[in-house]
Parts: C-alpha cells; sequence; structure tokens
C-alpha cells in the first residue's frame, strides 16, 4: 500500500510541475462570407399576407391527428368549439367567428357543397377527409378572392390534396403509426406510397376509436383512401383519388345523480342539460355514416397558361337510430358534384391572370334538387412594386335554390304558398361582385418589422340565405 501511495504523490508532482497557467487573449477574427448551398428545407407553415399555408407532412402536434381539426385547432385565425378533442362532431370550428356556413370549405380549390350534416343542417364533417392524402391546408382570410363562392364571410379553408409526382426509379414508401390514450382512445393508421416512372400511387387506411368522455357518447371511423397519377409529357397531370367511411357515433345521454341508473363511471350530464332525444341510457341513441367521394383532376400547361380542370362526386347517407328498435328512428342521403376550370395565365413578372368557371349541384335522395350554383371569375394579381401587390377580381354567380313550401299544423299539411301548389319552389338569385385585395410589406422599412405587411380588402358580400346556410 506505502509503494502505491508513493506512486500517487510523484504523479501529482509531475501533473503540477507540467502545469502552466494561461490567460485568454482577446482576439477579433473576422469570417469571409458563407454561402449555404444544401437544398431549402420545406417549412410546416408559410405565413403571407394573403393566406396561410400548412404542410401537412412536415407539421408537428403533440398526438397523432384524426383529422384537420387537430392541425388547425392552434391557428390564431381558427376557433375550435367542439365539445371535446375525442370524438368528431359537425361544426367544430370557426373562422374568424363564422361558423362553417360562412366560410368556405374546399377541396383542391373545389368548393365542398355537403361533407356532413343532419336534419336539415348543412355543416361540414372534416373526419370524413382522409387526411393522409393531403399534401397541404390553405387558410384564406375574409371574402376578398373572386375564386371561390361569395358565402366566404369568414374566409376560405382549402385542403389540398396530393400530387402525382415522377419516380427516377421504382419506389414503395410504407408509413405505420399507432398511439393509445386516456377513454380507451386508439388511432391506427397505415399509408402506402409510391411509383415508377410517370405513374404515381398512394393507398391509406386509418381506424379510429374512442369511448368517449361522456356516457354513450363512443366514436368508431374507418377510412380507407386511394388515388392514382399519372405525369404527362407537357409535365402536366392527370388525377383521380377516391374515399370511403364507415362512422358510427353514440350520442350523450343523460347521466344524472338523481336517476335510478346513474353511472359513476361518467361524468355528471343533468337530464334537463341532456337533448330531450338522448336522455333515456337505455335507448342508446346513435349515429350512422358510410359516405364516399370520388375525384378526378387534370393540369395542363399550354402555351396560353396552366390550365387545371376538376370534378368531384360525393355521396353521403346517416341513419339515426335506437339501440333499443329494429327500425331507424330517420335516415338521409344526399348527393352533390361539381367541377372547376381554371386558367392561369402570366402576362409579365409584374401580372398574373386567373380566369375560370365552376359549377355545383346539391340533391337529396338522388333526386329532389336543392342548391344549383353557376359562376365565372377573373382576378388579376398585380405587383405594383416590389413591396406593393393588388390582387383584384370579379366573381359572377348564378344560384337556383329549391325552397321548402310544405308546412304542417296538428298533423295536417299545407302549402305555404297556396298559389304555387308545388312541395318545392325554384327561386333563382344572380349578382356580380367586385373583390380587392391590397398588400403594402414593411420589412425593408426596419428590422424590427420584418414579416409584416398592411392589408386592405374591399369586396362586395352577397349570397342568399340558402338552405345551406340559414
Amino acid at each position: 500500500m506505502r509503494g502505491y501511495g508513493k506512486i500517487v504523490v510523484l504523479i501529482g508532482l509531475a501533473i503540477l510541475l507540467s502545469f502552466r497557467p494561461t490567460w485568454a487573449e482577446e482576439e477579433v477574427k473576422k469570417l469571409e462570407k458563407i454561402q449555404v448551398t444544401a437544398p431549402r428545407q420545406a417549412e410546416d407553415i408559410v405565413v403571407t399576407p394573403s393566406g396561410t399555408t400548412i404542410n401537412v407532412e412536415k407539421y408537428e402536434t403533440p398526438i397523432i391527428p384524426q383529422n384537420i381539426v387537430d392541425i388547425l385547432k392552434d391557428r390564431a385565425i381558427i376557433d375550435f368549439r367542439g365539445q371535446g378533442n375525442l370524438v368528431p362532431e359537425e361544426n367544430d370550428i370557426y373562422m374568424r367567428g363564422f361558423d362553417v356556413r360562412q366560410f368556405v370549405s374546399a377541396v383542391d380549390g373545389l368548393a365542398v357543397q355537403k361533407t356532413g350534416g343532419y336534419w336539415g343542417d348543412h355543416f361540414v364533417d372534416f373526419s370524413l377527409i382522409p387526411l393522409e392524402q393531403i399534401e397541404s391546408i390553405e387558410i384564406i382570410p375574409g371574402p376578398h378572392s373572386a375564386l371561390y363562392p361569395n358565402k366566404a364571410l369568414g374566409g376560405v379553408l382549402n385542403v389540398k390534396t396530393k400530387t402525382p409526382k415522377r419516380h427516377e426509379t421504382p419506389e414503395t414508401d410504407l408509413k405505420m403509426a399507432t398511439s393509445y390514450g386516456s377513454y380507451n382512445t386508439q388511432n391506427h393508421s397505415i399509408n402506402i406510397e409510391g411509383g415508377v416512372s410517370s405513374f404515381d400511387y398512394g393507398l391509406s387506411y386509418q381506424k379510429y376509436h374512442t369511448n368517449g368522455y361522456l356516457r354513450n357518447n363512443d366514436a368508431n371511423i374507418d377510412t380507407i383512401a386511394g388515388r392514382f397519377g399519372y405525369i404527362l409529357p407537357s409535365d402536366g397531370y392527370i388525377s383521380f383519388m377516391a374515399s370511403y367511411s364507415d362512422k358510427e357515433t353514440g350520442q350523450p345521454v343523460a347521466n344524472d345523480p338523481d336517476r335510478a341508473d346513474y353511472d359513476p363511471d361518467y361524468p355528471v350530464l343533468k337530464e334537463e342539460d341532456a337533448s330531450s332525444r338522448w336522455r333515456d341510457p337505455a335507448r342508446q341513441p346513435e349515429r350512422l355514416k358510410e359516405p364516399y367521394s370520388f375525384r378526378f383532376d387534370i393540369k395542363q400547361p399550354t402555351a396560353i397558361g396552366s390550365w387545371t380542370l376538376g370534378t368531384y362526386y360525393t355521396y353521403e347517407n346517416q341513419t339515426f337510430d335506437f339501440k333499443d328498435v329494429d327500425e331507424p328512428q330517420a335516415e338521409t342521403s344526399y348527393t352533390s358534384w361539381g367541377g372547376k376550370l381554371q386558367d392561369d395565365i402570366e402576362i409579365s413578372a409584374a401580372h398574373l391572370l386567373t380566369v375560370g368557371f365552376d359549377t355545383a349541384q346539391l340533391s337529396s335522395q338522388h333526386t329532389t334538387k336543392i342548391v344549383e350554383t353557376y359562376a365565372g371569375f377573373i382576378q388579376d394579381e398585380w405587383t405594383i412594386m416590389p413591396r406593393l401587390t393588388l390582387t383584384a377580381g370579379l366573381r359572377y354567380e348564378n344560384i337556383n335554390i329549391w325552397w321548402s313550401n310544405t308546412g304542417s299544423s296538428q298533423g295536417t299539411y299545407y302549402y305555404v304558398n297556396p298559389s304555387r301548389p308545388h312541395d318545392y319552389v325554384k327561386r333563382d338569385y344572380d349578382e356580380f361582385v367586385p373583390k380587392s385585395f391590397l398588400t403594402y410589406e414593411l420589412d425593408d422599412l426596419s428590422h424590427a418589422l420584418r414579416d409584416t405587411s398592411l392589408s386592405l380588402g374591399v369586396s362586395k358580400i352577397w349570397t342568399p340565405r340558402s338552405f345551406c346556410e340559414v
């Protein structure tokens, strides 16, 4: 042990003798200009004066999102008003204080007439839009774009699906995700994408389940979607997409401590606070949906601009049922279809001219027309100077609405307008609507004003209070 002690002392002396104290001398060196040549990564959110674009694939959320509402919740312009985060329902979000009947929901620039709703309402059920097939979400504030219907009082929420891309070598990408949370909430998804040469494809399946927070508020949603695309020799493309959903949602029932059937495993919901239809827990009310949709898109660059043509067809049925009876209590079904032809013409570096035509049709039970819309539009995006941009346009809309002409009193049906003895009465509406949006960017004036701009929009707001909006 003594020998080891001497060795330790000698090592310590050697360290002390070799130690030389040093003091840092202040020296300033000027580096040469550094240029980053690596490719720029796609940003998850791009904010411009005219709108916000969210890159869905890059955007990160604390949980695996079930639908686009889970991505939109934290946007300042979006107000989430759902009863909870677990069970997706219609009319979950507002835009600038307007519900989904006063802002436009669109897919690839085509306004969605109906993907949700019950009884006489026409809300949008975003849980039916397949998330795995979405590339980005565009949020346009205000009614200042001539490219969308005039009912966009609050703005436009445009969902852009994935466009075909060329594959230099055959490839297939497989992504799987799964999550589990409170209230037996499960979200499982599988997504396959790939292609060869000019052919591109994608297939996705998502299963979502939750027991819900309230009593009898469980949900089961299965969504399958597929797309197929082909890159044209002109660098345009053809794309086809289809989706199908199977959704079952239990409706919350009373869970009142004053009732004999009170269940302490669920939060209290007083009988007077529950909907009159759903008060009895034994009835187990539920809504069932099996909607499907088809989309077809073409893009063709030409000498007179880049032409795009988009069409869609959607069918949605819904059943209102109680598990204590054999027959459904109510059934509804709606079909909608529409199309949009648009040409983007780059007249010069300062002018981008867009002209087009769109139409939308909505019917009940396949045959009974509800709304029929035809519209034409022209819009010019003019860069007056590097920091000053004016987007001005004109939109013409012709809307036909078939109003219900029947009423009932004590079981007796009658015509609201006896002079027109028809169940539905058609009325026509049309209007020219000017649009304008001026933006001045302040970036160059001061470093403190970086990413700051001033915008002024002056546009005419017009829309008949139709069956879809009342």
